[in-house]
């Protein structure tokens, strides 16, 4: 068999996996009871992949894992503003960002590729602290 798409269906006829290669972008999805995305598994034009964990309660955080075209991440988000991520880019720089719930910068811890880390502290204005 061959197909762009396949649709695979529970006992009650509900779907609960996509896999797709439409448009050239093989994605596989686990849909929810709910009849949500609850986790994709993707990789893009580029052939950069990427999970993304969709929680069921929408007012409850997500997380994703990627690569792009700076690096790779892992990052939290919870609607309203609030994340974090992890990272390490191409140059060889690694950190963790936290956000506030107003979506400010708050406090930046890095390692530089040469091995110098910083932390950066941020107001709720964003103005570095001492």
């Amino acid at each position: 068999m061959t197909t762009q798409e396949l649709r695979i269906v529970d006992a009650q006829g509900h779907p609960r996996i996509l896999m797709s290669a439409k448009d050239g972008v093989p994605t596989i999805v686990l849909v929810g009871l709910d009849g949500k995305p609850g986790a994709t598994v993707a990789l893009d034009a580029a052939n950069r992949p990427s999970v993304t964990l969709t929680n069921h309660d929408p007012a409850l955080p997500s997380a994703a894992l990627a690569i792009d075209d700076k690096g790779a991440h892992v990052k939290f988000d919870r609607p309203g503003g609030a994340s974090s991520y992890l990272f390490l880019n191409n140059q060889g720089v690694s950190g963790v960002v936290l956000i506030d719930a107003a979506g400010r910068r708050r406090l930046d811890a890095t390692v530089a590729a040469d091995g110098t880390p910083t932390i950066e502290r941020r107001d709720a204005a964003g103005a570095p602290l001492p």
